[in-house]
């Protein structure tokens, strides 16, 4: 009995001193130039108030974190925590190397339900979160409203569905001679991204509900393609052609990434326009997003892992996510956020064509979680591309696609 008290007040006195520890913490990421900024604005901020913890934000180029996680995986010498594009999660969730969140979730702050849906599909694997959304962009469509007006179009009406998207295309090419809608034909995943825009609008699905074979190629999929073969091959109001049209005013309309809000007024001469991008009659608001996901490695300290965690709630809370999209024009991932008044203001005033992108988030739609999506995305991709050439029907094409793409779900 006297060991076992002996015992218990030991234990009691190494937790006692285990908290006053100082927890110095590394987190890998690649935001550079004004959002790394961001970050380490908020980081210094945070240390100021939490005096016992030490983070250090270690920046790693885009093109290499991901080789650079695994290899410190395989190595045993993992940062504390990082980030990652949030099509790698499938990967790294699958690793065995991230600590599961689930508890801290479930004793802390954060409310998932106040999170967007789309985002919250990455980081889970059997059952079990390991990573956080902490950043979002989508697609929407961009309008040069000098072509609209010179069409004899309403330079603020953009079209709201299919059939008015290609009336208004064909009206702007017939009146002046400018391509109706820019498509991005240049194969891989920029292709894969925008066309799922259309299967989606069209009521197609990707990848069946539990991700293991391709739904593309059913009869919504084919008339989504279809759709996006007329406009090339049968109305001649788009083109295969490199990406830039748009920019260079010679097609009206393009769909194209939120963060082109801020870097389109910078680089055009014509007065810009941005919506939600239409979808089929019939069919259903979507587009597709990106963004970052948060994530911390196990640990043989809890007090390490939990040290983490309590800054990872902080960075995800309400009023600091505000102040980071604000800094670095990232989407919301929490509807808190994009309903927060001064938030909204800052939209209005500063990055007023961002408005129908925040509002987009409502219905963004994850691209397919699973390990492979980079060689499914460029199968995709390829069978698009035959089918805008003509080379393909749409339903060979998607068949063609699906039968390639099959194994890799296995």
């Amino acid at each position: 009995m006297k060991g076992t008290w002996f015992k218990a007040v030991v234990f009691a006195l190494v937790m006692l001193l285990g908290l006053g520890v100082a927890q110095k913490l590394t987190f890998w990421h690649y935001w550079d130039g004004a959002n790394g900024q961001a970050l380490q604005a908020l980081i210094e901020r945070y240390q100021k108030d939490n005096p016992g913890v030490s983070i250090e934000a270690v920046f790693v180029p885009g093109s290499e974190l991901l080789t650079k996680l695994q290899t410190a995986i395989t190595a045993r010498q993992t940062p504390t925590m990082a980030i990652s594009d949030l099509v790698a999660m499938p990967l790294l969730t699958r690793s065995g190397a991230l600590a599961p969140l689930d508890d801290y979730i479930r004793q802390g702050t954060l409310n998932l339900a106040d999170y967007f849906a789309g985002p919250l599909v990455y980081g889970v694997f059997q059952g079990r979160r390991y990573s956080l959304p902490v950043s979002a962009s989508n697609l929407g469509l961009f309008w040069n409203k000098n072509l609209f007006r010179q069409a004899g179009l309403d330079p603020n009406r953009p079209p709201r569905n299919w059939d008015e998207l290609l009336s208004f295309a064909r009206q702007i090419k017939e009146r002046t001679g400018k391509w109706g809608i820019e498509l991005f034909t240049q194969g891989g995943e920029g292709t894969t991204w925008q066309t799922q825009v259309y299967f989606w609008g069209a009521g197609a699905e990707f990848l069946n509900a539990n991700n293991t074979a391709p739904a593309f190629n059913s009869a919504q999929g084919v008339r989504a393609l279809q759709f996006l073969v007329d406009l090339v091959q049968k109305e001649k109001v788009a083109t295969v052609a490199p990406w830039g049209l748009f920019g260079r005013g010679e097609a009206a309309m393009v769909m194209d990434g939120s963060w082109m809000t801020q870097f389109f007024p910078q680089q055009v001469n014509f007065e810009l326009g941005a919506a939600a991008f239409p979808f089929a009659p019939g069919g259903r608001a979507a587009t597709n997003m990106g963004g970052e996901q948060v994530f911390i490695f196990q640990s043989s300290e809890a007090a390490t892992v939990r040290a983490a965690w309590n800054f990872i709630q902080w960075f995800s809370s309400t009023p600091v996510q505000v102040e980071w999209n604000r800094n670095t024009g990232f989407l919301p991932v929490r509807r808190s956020v994009a309903s927060d008044p001064a938030y909204r203001a800052w939209v209005g005033n500063a990055r007023p064509l961002m408005r129908p992108f925040v509002d987009s988030m409502a219905v963004a739609r994850p691209r397919p979680p699973v390990t492979r999506y980079p060689q499914i995305s460029d199968i995709f991709a390829r069978y698009v591309q035959e089918a805008l050439l003509g080379r393909l029907s749409p339903q060979d094409a998607l068949n063609r696609a699906a039968q390639e793409i099959t194994p890799l779900l296995r």
